[in-house]
């Protein structure tokens, strides 16, 4: 039954291809080619639109040298071809067709044919080419220690796969050729002539095909090289004290590290090693040091410039000694010594912080170990210091300060607290302050006539009008003989300010136009005067209404129901002022 049935669908579908022979397109069905993996899975996507009606039949097929078999033939039922069995799917929605496990005789020539539901048949053209991936690579030396500039190493890569590129990296550059640099065997071997230093790697051998690609384990080769660079370090003076230690170090750039020998003189020393320790040195170590690096597996040596070192007795017992240091301002002058006990010396003067240089009041005698000054000024005052120091030490003598006496200058009057009026019974300060040394003496002034009282500060204790007045400081200094007298301060006392204002009625229940009242306005405070306020209106005096008593009595006659009030007193003077609590009147209207 199953043979009949297969007869059957082939004798269909040979009447259907011979109907429509000659009717077919397609160009650009399939991509001109593709590239896999041994083992991989490929997928064949057409540029087909899946139509409404499913497809009458997909067929494709496989050629290379061999000859031409069929993969899959589609129609209402799939004819696999026996080599891809389990190994394809198709997509009849659009033929496109997927092959599995593919092998290297997989590669070849693809075809697909599609005939639609009447329409013309569509054909299309893929290669396939199947690479072996790349596996196990790896890399052999020649040799891993080597000498710069005079050995060669030979390194090959090899690697499973096929169709295999090569590609040589030092670390993560590029190996490229150059005239010490050859790349033979299509690049799998690199050779590397007279190898510097930059030769050591780590190398790797980077392998690739058109699926996939590998790296090699690195390999390091040892270069040696040097002596070279070498260098002798040594304390940065010129000249050491006797008694202290030095230490001189040589450094070479070498591989292996090299091995160092000492010369003092040109003289072998017994010492070896890259540092040479001089302890509890004395006159007898003076002279030039060198050093000779050796690398025994290059042979080579080389010898480091030389280092002097010249032992000096340091600086002690720094001393400063003053002609005077007491001294008037702009009239004075002071010679400095300085003494010190040590070789070679040289003498630096300070002012505080500050370095001392000649000029037309100062000069720099005997070798600068004497500093006179004439006409000394205020800022001559010091400290001063003597620093003393050779090659090898320094030191720095106690400080020397001078008392220059100037002033008094610069008088300035304060009051505190500084304003206009003061009332009376608080207090007040006035302070006095001027330059000078020793501090002023200072005397006060009230209009011109002196005060009992002395020192910087005159306090004012429970002020009264008395007081008022403007007032002078004086300041004296008893050294200089000289005096200078202040700026005048007015200070101004008045009576005490507005408070407690009340207001007091004779009455407040009236008649209309049939009474009178009289409101009394008293308050504490001095120079007072006084306002009326009815509502938020001033009372001002009229035929009915009359203000006496410096304003303090407000008297109505013939009240009317607009004396009501609220009425309040306001009183103030030059620096304050008051209000009372309002007073209303009750007025009862005529025929009530």
């Amino acid at each position: 039954m199953e043979a009949a049935a297969d007869m059957k669908t082939s004798v269909t579908l040979m009447i259907i291809l011979g109907a429509i022979s000659g009717l077919s397109h397609g160009e650009g069905l399939l991509p001109d080619s593709l590239i896999a993996a041994v083992g991989g899975t490929v997928m064949f996507t057409t540029t087909v639109t899946p139509p409404e009606t499913p497809f009458m039949v997909v067929t494709w097929s496989f050629s290379d040298i061999t000859g031409t078999s069929n993969l899959i033939t589609s129609t209402s039922v799939n004819i696999i071809g026996p080599a891809y069995t389990d190994r394809v799917t198709l997509f009849r929605s659009t033929a496109s067709l997927e092959l599995r496990n593919l092998a290297l005789n997989d590669t070849g020539e693809y075809k697909v044919t599609v005939i639609p539901n009447g329409g013309a048949q569509q054909k299309g053209n893929c290669r396939l080419v199947i690479h072996v991936p790349v596996s196990n690579v790896t890399v052999n030396a020649s040799s891993t220690d080597l000498v710069e500039f005079s050995s060669s190493v030979h390194l090959s890569c090899s690697s499973s796969g096929s169709s295999l590129s090569f590609l040589w990296l030092n670390g993560s550059s590029e190996v490229t050729a150059s005239d010490r640099v050859q790349l033979t065997d299509g690049g799998s071997t690199l050779t590397i002539v007279n190898v510097t230093r930059y030769d050591q790697g780590p190398f790797r051998c980077h392998v690739f095909n058109p699926v996939s690609n590998g790296t090699s384990d690195p390999v390091n080769l040892t270069i040696s090289y040097g002596p070279e660079n070498i260098h002798l370090t040594s304390p940065s003076q010129e000249y050491f004290v006797e008694g202290s230690n030095i230490c001189l170090t040589c450094s070479a750039v070498s591989r292996p590290a090299a091995q160092f020998q000492w010369f003092l003189n040109e003289d072998l020393l017994s010492d070896t090693g890259p540092e040479l320790r001089l302890m509890n040195i004395q006159t007898g170590h003076s002279g030039n040091y060198s050093c000779r690096a050796f690398n025994y597996k290059t042979q080579r040596y080389q010898t480091a410039q030389r280092s002097d070192v010249t032992i000096l007795t340091p600086v002690s017992t720094v001393k400063v000694n003053a002609s005077s240091t007491d001294l008037l301002e702009f009239s004075s002058a002071v010679h400095l010594s300085c003494s010190s006990s040590g070789s070679s010396l040289s003498f630096f003067w300070l002012n505080g912080s500050s370095e001392v240089t000649a000029s037309d009041r100062v000069q720099l005698t005997d070798g600068g170990s004497t500093l006179t000054i004439v006409n000394v000024t205020r800022y001559d005052q010091g400290p001063f210091r003597c620093l003393v120091f050779n090659p090898v030490s320094n030191g720095t003598s106690d400080p020397v300060n001078l008392v220059i006496i100037f002033g008094p200058e610069n008088i300035n009057l304060t009051l505190s607290p500084s304003q206009e009026y003061y009332d009376e019974g608080s207090d007040v300060s006035l302070i006095c302050s001027a330059v000078s040394r020793p501090a002023a003496l200072f005397q006060w002034f009230l209009n011109g006539d002196q005060l009992s009282e002395t020192g910087p500060e005159l306090r004012l204790m429970n002020i009264q009008t008395s007081h008022s007045g403007n007032y002078r400081c004086w300041a004296f200094n008893n050294r200089t003989t000289a005096n200078q007298t202040s700026q005048s301060a007015a200070v101004s006392v008045l009576k005490s300010p507005v408070s407690n204002v009340v207001i007091t009625p004779n009455t407040t229940d009236l008649s209309e136009l049939d009474s009178s009242v009289h409101l009394s306005c008293s308050s504490s405070g001095s120079s007072l005067s006084f306002l009326w306020l009815n509502g938020s209106s001033e009372v001002t005096a009229s035929d009915r209404v009359q203000l006496t008593d410096g304003g303090s009595t407000l008297t109505m006659v013939n009240v009317t129901r607009y004396d009501q009030g609220p009425f309040r007193c306001h009183v103030f003077n030059n620096f304050s002022n008051y209000t009372s609590d309002p007073v209303k009147l009750s007025i009862s209207l005529l025929g009530w």
